[in-house]
């Protein structure tokens, strides 16, 4: 269903990405809005490893309603006001999509996010 495409004639991916995802054969596409570290109850934690955290068991659910996993995934884009949790976010990243399953993917510095609490947004396609 995904193919991946990682041309020689440019650097190489600098994380758990692929440059290039083809769906083929898919007949559904499902857009996930950005998501952020706010828990079930509204709350919003303090520390931005737990956000992330939150953030990919959003998507999830968000993935689980429509009948999809991460395996579906093929594109996200984040959005994080501190370069530095790029580590946090990659182990996040491999852990919820898993070793095997890279999607294409653009991360974003920001100045800052829809509510000041929010230190990372994340939002997603996927395939089926």
């Amino acid at each position: 269903m995904l193919k991946t495409y990682n041309p020689a004639g440019i650097a190489g991916p600098f994380g758990h990405y692929d440059h290039g995802v083809e769906a083929v054969d898919v007949s559904r596409l499902l857009h996930v809005s950005g998501q952020v570290g706010t828990d079930p109850d509204g709350t919003v934690p303090e520390d931005v490893a737990a956000q992330i955290e939150r953030v990919w068991l959003n998507i999830e659910a968000v993935l689980a309603e429509a009948g999809m996993t991460t395996a579906n995934i093929v594109r996200t884009i984040t959005y994080m006001l501190d370069a530095d949790c790029v580590p946090l976010l990659a182990a996040a990243r491999r852990q919820h999509l898993g070793a095997d399953h890279k999607a294409a993917s653009t991360t974003i510095v920001v100045a800052g996010l829809v509510k000041p609490e929010w230190k990372v947004e994340i939002d997603a396609v996927a395939v089926a």
